[in-house]
């Protein structure tokens, strides 16, 4: 028969916390959220509760929501960025009292016949769709009164909640930065929207935004879409530093993650370009290996974990009825300072 220490070690509480919950103790009450979950807990144990408690602990059985996390596959494979993202938001979701969130990739569900059966079956109150966008499968959810949280599709014509970071603040932050350095010949590496255009992509529009606000001209010749492939960032960049000469390379380059960074460096060095003398470059999403490139890369580090965690809160307020209208939530970023633009050029 299970007892107060399984389930406290279960919630990760004290086994005095687990007796006042289940006592319903008013002297020295616990929290709503560590109350849910160790009622839950205690009923998933079959804890034999009276009264008071087997009416709360229903209660915190019904109030239990079933979320379901669809990721592109190629994100799914230990991505440096959304690995961290999923992490944040399943330890959130477990913090809170709610079941394991149900994962699927986009290529599995992205069939609305196969999306509406899993949402049937699985009895899927919540979705967070991340780094995706389907304007059919979210009128699908919409229909069957599921509730969508969006990550990374932070765009002005969706319109469904979101919790994000700021990347056009964080752009203008990078060129803000460069300019500091005495740079004016700023290029970007990128990939595009979700609507297969790079000039929706809100880090291009910041980078725009910011060369505009310093009367700067963009060279096309620097701007560069990879479409988020990491080859193309290396065959692109090696074919701009031969095809032109040393007089008319870019002196800095913002790259729209680490990712496309570290290739892009990788054929600048190759090509005999000092960096940051020559070239500097800046990065954005900070991933551990950043710090260990050659030179460290400077890199825009961004929150994921939160991201995560105030994903999975967002979504269980809203389903609790607590937003009237779609929340848009943006963290902000902060600038990491490290060798690869650390040149202070004379103007």
């Amino acid at each position: 028969m299970p007892t107060l220490k399984d389930i406290a070690d279960r919630v990760g509480v004290s086994i005095s916390t687990v007796s006042r919950a289940l006592s319903d103790d008013t002297r020295r009450p616990v929290s709503d959220e560590t109350k849910r979950r160790i009622l839950s807990v205690a009923a998933e144990l079959g804890y034999k509760l009276d009264g008071i408690g087997r009416v709360a602990a229903d209660r915190a059985i019904d109030d239990q929501k079933q979320i379901a996390c669809i990721v592109p596959q190629s994100l799914m494979d230990n991505h440096p960025y959304f690995s961290q993202v999923l992490e944040g938001f399943y330890w959130k979701l477990k913090e809170l009292g709610q079941p394991a969130a149900i994962v699927r990739t986009f290529e599995e569900v992205k069939d609305a016949a196969k999306l509406g059966d899993m949402l049937r079956e699985s009895g899927v109150k919540g979705v967070l769709a991340i780094s995706w966008y389907d304007n059919e499968l979210f009128e699908l959810m919409k229909k069957e009164g599921v509730v969508l949280l969006g990550v990374s599709f932070n765009d002005d014509s969706v319109s469904a909640p979101v919790v994000d970071v700021d990347r056009i603040s964080a752009a203008r932050a990078v060129v803000r930065h460069l300019r500091e350095q005495g740079h004016t010949r700023i290029g970007y590496i990128g990939g595009p929207a979700f609507f297969k255009i790079m000039e929706n992509e809100e880090r291009y529009i910041g980078y725009q935004f910011a060369m505009l606000q310093a009367s700067l001209t963009i060279n096309p010749d620097w701007v560069i879409d990879t479409n988020w492939n990491v080859d193309a960032s290396y065959n692109k960049m090696t074919e701009l530093l031969t095809s032109k000469p040393k007089s008319e390379w870019p002196t800095a380059i913002f790259c729209a993650s680490d990712m496309l960074a570290i290739p892009a460096m990788r054929a600048a060095l190759e090509k005999e370009c000092r960096i940051p003398e020559d070239i500097a470059f800046v990065g954005m999403d900070n991933i551990a290996v950043a710090q260990y490139t050659s030179p460290p890369l400077t890199s825009v580090h961004v929150p994921r974990f939160e991201v995560g965690s105030i994903a999975a809160k967002t979504i269980v307020d809203h389903l609790d009825g607590h937003y009237p209208i779609p929340p848009k939530i943006l963290l902000p970023c902060t600038l990491v300072a490290r060798e690869s633009s650390a040149f202070k050029r004379s103007t």
